[in-house]
């Protein structure tokens, strides 16, 4: 499959469509959902969202280079006292 994680696209609307910023590989017929995020209801610090965008930038880069942890790992280590 084509999508085997979750992306987001940064995106503009021009004269009533959306226009994604960048190319994307995705098969032309492709069906996509589109979530809006509304920026001015934002209540996360501008120097805390952009450490978040950094730690989920690296995440994504460790998990392209398969660089991954199970699921249930991560969660047995959560649930020790």
């Amino acid at each position: 499959m084509y999508a085997s994680r979750v992306t987001a696209l940064k995106a503009h609307v021009v004269n009533g469509r959306i226009v994604v910023d960048e190319p994307v590989d995705l098969p032309d017929g492709a069906e996509v959902q589109v979530f809006l995020y509304d920026a001015s209801a934002e209540t996360m610090p501008a120097a805390e969202r952009a450490a978040l965008e950094r730690a989920l930038e690296r995440g994504l880069t460790q998990a392209d280079a398969g660089d991954l942890i199970e699921a249930d790992t991560v969660l047995d280590e959560l649930r020790r006292p």
